[in-house]
């Protein structure tokens, strides 16, 4: 008995010490009661929308648009998403729209496309790639009926700018930083279908008005957009586009359209859509176009909607 006595006592004696728990280390007993009342749940992840489109042998363009009618091919309310959706008709593309969102593009943001799988079957579609934006020119290049070499020197680029710059930057200040165009227009197209909460609706609008008014500052040592510079560079840039297209059916003297001509045909076809609800009073950036400044690119709008949406 004393050996045995000896021998827990031994034991005990090398067994490693317990270290006192550090309180910062440690859930106050009113958080945890608090927590034990209400548990935490852990909702399983939103799937993306690859296994949306219901026709997998089709080639599937994911954009910025109203449920059915993207699903039936209308004109995307996003000049990005528009000018590439018009681009892949300009190639002879057969493809289908979906609506959807940043959030739930694997690549960040629309418009992206999935390629068309060779079978029906999820695990094929699931392995291919998204095309991001930047790359669908290149893959229509191969997958297109239509070939087209576009215009590739100095005077494109110049030109191109223009609508990368001074439009686009015109176009942000009418959308989002012009409040009665703001709650009318942007309001119901990229926050309401967004979510059903208030806060998060508050909050994505700040985040879409600060995201805007950063663009349109980044370039200028002041934090407050002259806008009458803004607008008077915005006509500048149409009027030039008006000359540059002149009297030809495409830009550049082209036979085919170009991307350049689906980069021009989008935001001509949204600053004139009124289904959008611009407050024409306040939409300066449309005024030139309502008023008639520019006859020819109005005509150009309206030869590609007939022709390849209606």
């Amino acid at each position: 008995m004393p050996q045995a006595d000896d021998d827990d006592k031994s034991q005990k004696s090398k067994a490693p010490p317990k270290t006192a728990r550090s309180p910062w280390l440690t859930t106050p007993n009113p958080i945890r009661r608090l927590f034990d009342k209400f548990p935490l749940l852990t909702y399983p992840l939103n799937e993306l929308p690859l296994r949306k489109p219901i026709e997998r042998n089709k080639n599937t363009l994911f954009i910025f648009g109203r449920g059915d009618d993207a699903q039936h091919g209308a004109p995307s309310f996003n000049p990005t998403c528009l000018k590439w959706q018009t681009y892949l008709k300009f190639r002879g593309v057969d493809f289908v729209t979906v609506p959807s969102s940043n959030h739930a593009s694997p690549t960040g943001s629309l418009p992206y496309l999935i390629p068309a799988a060779s079978r029906s079957d999820s695990t094929v579609l699931d392995g291919i790639p998204p095309v991001p934006s930047h790359k669908i020119q290149e893959w229509a290049s191969k997958n297109g009926s239509a070939s087209k070499t576009e215009p590739d020197n100095m005077r494109y680029e110049a030109y191109l700018s223009l609508l990368d710059h001074r439009i686009r930057s015109a176009w942000l200040h009418a959308l989002y930083l012009t409040s009665p165009n703001f709650d009318v227009v942007a309001r119901p197209l990229y926050i309401t279908p967004a979510t059903s909460s208030p806060p998060v609706r508050l909050a994505l609008a700040n985040s879409l008005q600060a995201a805007a008014l950063k663009e349109l500052t980044k370039s200028s040592t002041s934090p407050v957009v002259d806008i009458e510079a803004l607008y008077r560079e915005s006509d500048n840039a149409f009027s030039a586009l008006s000359e540059l297209l002149g009297d030809d059916v495409w830009f550049f003297g082209e036979d085919e359209p170009s991307l350049f001509d689906a980069g021009v045909f989008a935001y001509i076809h949204l600053l004139c859509d009124e289904k959008l609800g611009w407050k024409v009073d306040e939409e300066r950036l449309g005024k030139g176009l309502r008023e008639g400044r520019w006859k020819n690119l109005m005509e150009h709008e309206r030869r590609i909607f007939a022709e390849y949406y209606q």
